[in-house]
């Protein structure tokens, strides 16, 4: 008990030091308007909720000691940078920079940074990739990323786990070992759309800080900022927007810091908002299989090399599924214990590329494709959904009238 209210007291020390009020100087923020009152104002309401803070203390300490800091940030395209004239200006990249200004020890080189946004995917691939694209990347001594920003808000239309995959992938993060703090970024259309309400109940019920874009800066478009000032097209910001959304993160970041210390860390036994049944995900690849799958790739020998770039970090997600024209017809097969089973393929409206079926112990559950609206982004379906575990045989093959065409699965994941 002496340990932890000598720990407490040190982080309100921190968080004195910190303090001195929740305005940022002008000179600390990338928004061309900073410094101005409405700009101050809109910062406020762009913040939903500071969260419990004993995490976000903990990590400033030991990032100001010179610890390495590893700051990740998941989500859509938005995230992965669309809209800014150029990399270093989207918003990941200006809070990553921020916040090594102000946190980091001496030139800020001990906090890292990495960006696994990609275009056109929703949480439940965020999930499945985020093993192999977040933590398969961290240099820290401990392998993990230490504040993890989550944005999917735009993104999460129709997907088929009903938020749980979201959840999921939130409670997979702050159950590391290392302590990580989660921020739930919610950005919005040029509509004024985003999926936030269905997010906010698990912000709430896990503490977590939760920034909106909706909130804060929506309404000052057609006031302060014409659209075209604010968005490249009806999905993205542009630079001027990706400037407000990292004063927005790092104004957040920085009144939650000013705030005395949390009692007691986050709750993590508390009952689910969705469900956290898709924690404990394992994604195959190709070229990597889990123990306890047996798989045989059949006809889908080749690996598409066209599927899923990021700007910063080039190719994600492991080695994939494709089936090219003229390979042979054979399905993918594998048998596993599993309760739930995702897939992922790309979507495309190329002619060249036809359709697959699913089957789940002789089964069908599921024809994908792609269509006319389709660009080439990561689709998941759900195949199954069981709450308990069982031996199950999948079979993925091409339909009979593209068995000449290509197709492209892109990861599959199962809870065991």
């Amino acid at each position: 008990m002496k340990k932890k209210i000598l720990r407490i007291m040190s982080l309100l020390c921190t968080a004195m030091l910190l303090g001195g009020g929740t305005a940022m100087s002008e000179s600390n923020y990338f928004g061309q308007d900073a410094g101005k009152a409405w700009y101050d104002e809109m910062l406020a309401r762009a913040l939903l909720l500071t969260g419990n803070n004993l995490r976000l203390l903990q990590m400033i300490e030991r990032a100001r000691a010179g610890e390495d800091i590893t700051i990740a940030t998941i989500g859509g395209s938005i995230t992965e940078g669309a809209g800014a004239s150029k990399y270093a200006d989207c918003y990941a990249s200006r809070f990553a920079k921020g916040f090594a200004q102000r946190y980091g020890a001496g030139d800020g080189s001990n906090v890292h940074f990495i960006n696994a946004g990609v275009g056109g995917t929703p949480s439940t691939f965020g999930l499945m990739r985020y093993a192999n694209d977040i933590v398969g990347r961290v240099r820290d001594s401990d392998g993990l990323p230490d504040l993890v920003v989550i944005e999917f808000a735009v993104n999460d239309y129709n997907e088929p786990t009903k938020h749980r995959c979201y959840e999921s992938l939130l409670k997979t993060i702050l159950s590391q070992p290392n302590d990580p703090v989660v921020i739930l970024l919610f950005s919005v259309f040029q509509d004024g759309g985003n999926l936030q309400e269905g997010f906010l109940p698990i912000g709430r019920a896990y503490d977590v800080m939760m920034v909106s874009i909706r909130d804060g800066a929506y309404p000052l478009v057609g006031k302060e900022w014409t659209i075209k000032q604010f968005f490249s097209d009806e999905y993205h910001p542009t630079s001027l927007g990706h400037a407000v959304m990292a004063d927005c993160l790092l104004y957040a970041v920085e009144t939650a810091a000013a705030q005395e210390p949390s009692l007691q860390d986050i709750d993590l036994d508390i009952p689910p908002v969705y469900g956290d049944d898709f924690m404990g995900l394992q994604t195959i690849y190709a070229g990597r299989i889990p123990d306890g799958v047996q798989l045989d790739r059949g006809g889908f020998v080749h690996d598409d090399k066209r599927s899923f770039q990021n700007i910063p970090i080039g190719r994600v997600c492991g080695e994939n599924f494709h089936h090219a024209a003229g390979d042979p017809k054979e399905p993918l097969t594998f048998t596993s214990t599993f309760k739930k089973l995702l897939i992922a393929f790309r979507a495309t409206n190329e002619a060249d590329f036809g359709r697959a079926q699913v089957k789940v112990d002789g089964r069908i559950v599921a024809v994908i494709g792609g269509g006319p609206d389709k660009w080439g982004q990561s689709e998941v379906i759900l195949a199954l959904d069981t709450s308990a575990a069982a031996e199950h045989t999948v079979v993925i093959e091409m339909t009979n009238r593209t068995t000449d065409k290509k197709f492209t699965i892109t990861a599959i994941g199962i809870v065991p």
